[in-house]
């Protein structure tokens, strides 16, 4: 479960799919309507399975997720279905365990990375 927050407001969404391989968070434009996305000044070309491209506007939303919340960057395009991209992850510090799938803390909270001289 992830919880979306904007200027007017939050939704909760259940059983979101993870896609590593996805750098953008994708939402539908209802959700990021109803809670208050921030539309950035950025347009992405996103490359689809049917090896078809369009371009999408960019929004920042705040996401909560494993006892984690930060800012992150989601897009989205006519019928497009909620999934959690490599961003998101990378924004909150998450990875997702290859063996069971379940989402667990890839470094500490806070902590933005780890720099050894």
């Amino acid at each position: 479960m992830a919880l979306f927050k904007g200027e007017k407001g939050q939704m909760h969404l259940q059983r979101i799919p993870i896609d590593p391989t996805s750098f953008f968070t994708i939402l539908p434009s209802g959700v990021l309507f109803e809670i208050g996305a921030f539309p950035e000044d950025l347009r992405a070309r996103l490359e689809l399975d049917q090896r078809d491209s369009l371009e999408a506007q960019v929004y920042s939303v705040v996401v909560s997720a494993h006892g984690r919340e930060d800012v992150t960057l989601a897009v989205t395009f006519e019928d497009a279905h909620p999934v959690l991209g490599a961003k998101f992850l990378e924004d909150l510090g998450l990875k997702v365990n290859p063996d069971s799938g379940v989402l667990e803390p890839a470094r500490h909270r806070g902590f933005a990375y780890n720099h050894e001289p």
